[in-house]
């Protein structure tokens, strides 16, 4: 049986599915919880949260070209689809981009970003019709 070992980073656009591969660095996944803790009277403190988590992936593409980097930029904002090598996927969003030039070679670039998780249903929903819709088999 043939292995095939991959060993880059896919930033697919979901609208398009346009990508972007490139190898990666510094990957840092993050998850948190939405909340805060308040005071109240006499002393005392609760923690308010919401349902869900926030997840977040920073990491840096390496050795990007400047045609990569401008289809980045033009992605900033819209919805998007994390792939890599160990398997992890998932949609998202991010606002900013980072990046350094090299110095030896003038068309690359490592380019850093923060993906902001979204949520994404793969297929149909499994919904009810609304009362007088009218749905076709």
């Amino acid at each position: 049986m043939a292995t095939l070992n991959l060993r880059a980073v896919w930033i697919n656009l979901m609208s398009s599915g346009e990508y972007v591969a490139a190898p990666s660095a510094d990957r840092k996944r993050e998850l948190s919880a939405e909340g805060e803790v308040r005071a109240y009277g006499g002393g005392r403190r609760r923690a308010v949260t919401s349902v869900g988590r926030r997840n977040t992936m920073a990491f840096t593409l390496r050795r990007l070209t400047s045609a990569q980097v401008q289809r980045l930029e033009q992605w900033i904002g819209l919805e998007v689809m994390y792939r890599d090598y160990r398997g992890q996927r998932f949609t998202g969003v991010f606002f900013e981009l980072s990046y350094r030039e090299y110095k030896t070679e003038v068309d690359r670039y490592d380019l850093s970003l923060t993906l902001n998780e979204t949520t994404w249903v793969d297929g149909p929903l499994d919904v009810a019709p609304l009362p007088g819709e009218i749905t076709v088999t």
